[in-house]
C-alpha cells in the first residue's frame, strides 16, 4: 500500500453561509483567503453564530491524507495544537492516533478558519493559525518521514521560519526515493512566499497540486520546475499536465470546502496502483462528492 507522510496546519473549519452582500461588508475578496486575529475571529463568530453551518476539522494537508485514507493509503500527519477542546477534537479526528498523528503541544489555542459560503457555494476563508504558528521539527515522526513514498505540505509551511525549519528536517530526511508533493493552497501566498519557493524550486518535486489561477500564478512568478502538474478547474474537473479529466455532474453543490484538498490524497493514493488516469478519473469524481456536503470531508 502507498505510505503518504504529511503535515502541515491543523484547523478546526467552521462553515457559516453568508449572502454576497454581508460578504462584502467584512472585507474578504470572494474566493480569496485572509489572515485574521484572534479578536477579528472572536467579533466575526458572534456576528454570524446563526449562521453556522459546522464544525469540523481541517486544514488542507489533513484533509488530503483523510481522502488518501478513503482509498486505502497508509498515512501520517504532524502538526501543531493547542491544549484545549478544539485540540483535542482535531488529534481525535485521527481514529489510531498512535500510527496516524504526531503533534506539538502548543501554548497557543488551536488554529480556527471561517469558511464563508455563498450560495453559489464558493468559500471564502478567514484564518487564525494560533497554535500552527509552533509547527516545528520536533512534530516530525522521522521514521515514519524515511519510509513515506510520498512526503506532502503546502504554501502555509513555507510562511514562517519555524514552519519553514520542518520543511528543511522533513527533505532532509526523507528516504532517496521518497517524492515530494507540493499544494499551492492560495494565490496570495505564492508572491508572499517568492523566495522561498524559488528555494524549494531547486528540489525535485514530483507533483504541484493547485486551481487554475494558483498554477498561473506561480508560472507568471517563477520558473518553478516540477514532473508534474496537476490543476482544478472547479465544476470542469481537472488537468494532469496536459490531460483534461472532467468532473461528473453534479445536481447541488454546498460547498467547495476541501475538494482539492480530496483529489490530491485521492489521486497520490490510487496513482501506483491503479495509473494516472484511471487515478485522476477516481480523484475528480470524489472531489465532486466532496462538494455535495458541508465540511472537508466524507464521512
Amino acid at each position: 500500500m502507498t505510505k503518504l507522510y504529511g503535515f502541515g496546519n491543523a484547523l478546526i473549519d467552521i462553515e457559516i453561509s453568508i449572502k454576497e452582500e454581508d460578504l462584502k461588508s467584512i472585507d474578504i475578496p470572494k474566493g480569496s483567503m485572509k489572515d485574521i486575529s484572534h479578536e477579528e475571529m472572536t467579533n466575526l463568530l458572534s456576528g454570524f453564530s446563526s449562521s453556522i453551518n459546522s464544525r469540523l476539522p481541517g486544514g488542507s494537508i489533513a484533509n488530503a491524507l483523510y481522502a488518501a485514507n478513503q482509498f486505502g493509503a497508509i498515512i501520517h500527519f504532524s502538526c501543531s495544537v493547542g491544549n484545549d477542546d478544539y485540540g483535542e477534537y482535531f488529534v481525535d479526528s485521527f481514529m489510531d492516533n498512535e500510527n496516524l498523528i504526531t503533534y506539538k503541544m502548543s501554548d497557543k489555542p488551536t488554529g480556527i478558519c471561517l469558511i464563508f459560503v455563498t450560495p453559489d457555494g464558493e468559500r471564502t476563508m478567514a484564518s487564525n493559525l494560533g497554535a500552527n504558528e509552533d509547527l516545528s521539527p520536533e512534530a516530525l515522526n522521522i521514521e515514519k518521514v524515511e519510509s513515506s513514498d510520498f512526503l506532502i505540505f503546502d504554501n502555509f509551511s513555507l510562511t514562517t521560519t519555524l514552519a519553514n525549519s520542518t520543511v528543511v528536517s522533513a527533505l532532509n530526511n526523507k528516504n532517496k526515493s521518497t517524492k515530494i508533493c507540493f499544494g499551492l493552497s492560495d494565490v496570495n501566498l505564492i508572491d508572499r512566499n517568492i523566495e522561498r519557493l524559488e528555494w524549494l524550486s531547486q528540489n525535485k518535486i514530483e507533483y504541484v497540486f493547485g486551481n487554475e489561477k494558483e498554477v498561473e500564478r506561480l508560472k507568471e512568478v517563477l520558473e518553478f520546475y516540477a514532473e508534474n502538474f496537476v490543476k482544478t478547474l472547479d465544476s470542469r474537473g481537472a488537468m494532469h499536465n496536459d490531460h483534461m479529466m472532467p468532473a461528473p455532474k453534479l445536481a447541488s453543490v454546498a460547498n467547495t470546502n476541501g475538494a482539492g484538498d480530496a483529489l490530491m490524497g485521492a489521486f497520490l493514493a490510487l496513482k501506483e496502483k491503479e495509473g494516472v488516469e484511471k487515478a485522476l478519473m477516481k480523484a475528480v469524481a470524489y472531489a465532486t462528492r466532496v462538494c455535495s456536503v458541508n465540511g472537508p470531508r466524507l464521512t
